[in-house]
């Protein structure tokens, strides 16, 4: 459990390697700051269930060896362990990163990923079945992050910043394993992956007429 008293640089929880930061969520170090390598095992994990989703069933398999190994690598780079909280927050993060492969085709007819599989739409660990509010926080925080990225929004860094706390205190009610600065940090993480996920599927098509 974080301690209600920590102040600024003093680690979130007993054993953590994340401290708190106050101010601005956009300037506080980042969850790739704590384990890098862990963004590449998301990566690799959504490209694999990308596979599985076009008709290689084996692809399955190693989908969810990346996602451990994602889910370890967080572990070890923040010193906070709670599995339950890690399966939800890296699910949800690899999830959000495979959007980017499919916007060519219509997703609902793809196979879902059977039970007990951790990528299965049914799980109880889903970000969105946990907590549909935070899930939906999350999606309008990307958003505001991507009109603030294309100087649409002056005021939606603000909002995005309010949306990813919103977030964080509604999954750390749920997982408190998790210090509220890391779920911040985890918010931020998944915040930013749909931002960018969005800049790219409106940028135009190569060779397409400015």
């Amino acid at each position: 459990m974080p301690s209600p008293s920590a102040a600024p640089e003093e680690p979130a929880a007993l054993g953590s390697r994340i401290v708190v930061e106050a101010g601005d969520i956009l300037m506080r170090r980042g969850l790739t700051d704590h384990a890098p390598a862990a963004l590449v095992h998301v990566i690799e994990a959504a490209k694999a269930l990308e596979d599985f989703r076009l008709g290689h069933s084996t692809a399955l398999e190693r989908a969810e060896i990346l996602l451990d190994r994602a889910i370890a690598t967080f572990r070890h780079g923040t010193g906070e362990h709670d599995e339950a909280a890690w399966q939800t927050a890296a699910v949800h993060m690899v999830e959000l990163w495979a959007t980017r492969y499919s916007p060519a085709r219509l997703t609902v007819f793809d196979p879902a990923p059977p039970p007990p599989s951790r990528l299965t739409p049914a799980h109880p660990l889903r970000l969105e079945t946990v907590s549909r509010e935070a899930h939906r926080h999350l999606l309008d925080a990307g958003r505001c992050l991507e009109r603030t990225a294309c100087g649409l929004g002056p005021m939606d860094t603000a909002r995005g910043q309010h949306h990813m706390h919103e977030a964080a205190r509604l999954l750390h009610d749920r997982f408190d394993g998790l210090s509220m600065p890391l779920w911040v940090l985890i918010c931020r993480f998944c915040a930013e992956i749909h931002a960018e996920s969005l800049r790219i599927l409106k940028a135009p098509a190569p060779g397409a007429a400015g």
